[in-house]
């Protein structure tokens, strides 16, 4: 039985769906802005501090990185980390091919099992990142939230942004789309455990022999060509907002803006 993922390794980079490994293995996608935290959670969670490349400046990363979990010897599961949303320092032809390849991604995947969004907890859901569970929504992909930097909040703080998302994500679940949410510190490895059993159970079903059972190739929405498709400046307008409170999703088209936020 699998009982962490420290046996994870790098595999591949993809700029395209066609450079993209077999998908032979159950894969979870980690996504998230470009300064919450995704590879340094991901990093945490294998227990290597350069496995996934943390960039020092925001949105550089614009490749699929995908990374194995082994089990006796076999590859079991593969970890793929997605470019963040937000600042991306890409060029407006350059970032339109790009959401059209993570769309393609996301929507195309037979193997994707589940999507890890990271969030700053000081900051909560923000419009982009609603708009990446409702542009998951049609094929139905369990979404699990981590508010990230819970260690810069104070207990009574992390009671209610919790609460609050718990809250928010209520009518995802009500509309059969799986949701659910966590409080994460990489720097004092808090949640750890608990996002460790989550993903094991994505990747593991006990209905399921290890890397064996492969979900069904889901139907690709019409029209679908990225994940998100929101106006840059409608996702600036609250983007630096404070999210503690009860939160509203934003329309079910937000878009990667091609300039800082």
């Amino acid at each position: 039985m699998l009982n962490n993922f420290h046996s994870a390794r790098f595999e591949i980079s993809a700029a395209k769906l066609s450079q993209c490994p077999g998908a032979s293995v159950p894969e979870v996608a980690f996504v998230g802005r470009s300064n919450a935290g995704k590879s340094t959670a991901i990093n945490t969670l294998c227990n290597h501090r350069q496995l996934a490349y943390a960039s020092r400046t925001p949105g550089r990363t614009q490749l699929l990185n995908f990374f194995t979990v082994q089990h006796d010897g076999q590859t079991i599961a593969r970890l793929v980390d997605l470019p963040g949303y937000g600042f991306a320092q890409v060029s407006r032809d350059e970032k339109g091919a790009w959401d059209s390849e993570l769309g393609s991604y996301l929507t195309e995947r037979p193997s994707l099992v589940g999507c890890v969004i990271i969030a700053d907890a000081r900051r909560g859901l923000l419009p982009l990142d609603w708009g990446m569970i409702n542009w998951l929504a049609p094929r139905r992909t369990p979404v699990h939230v981590v508010l990230s930097k819970v260690d810069k909040l104070t207990n009574q703080e992390k009671a209610i942004v919790l609460r609050d998302t718990r809250k928010a994500l209520e009518p995802v679940n009500a509309q059969g789309q799986r949701a659910t949410v966590q409080l994460w510190s990489a720097l004092k490895k808090s949640g750890l455990t608990e996002l460790e059993d989550l993903l094991r159970g994505w990747v593991m079903p006990p209905e399921s022999g290890i890397g064996t059972d492969m979900p069904a190739d889901p139907a690709n929405p019409a029209g679908a060509t990225g994940p998100i498709s929101q106006s840059a400046s409608a996702s600036r307008s609250g983007a630096d907002e404070p999210s503690s409170t009860a939160q509203t999703k934003p329309s079910n088209k937000p878009e990667l803006p091609s300039e800082p936020a």
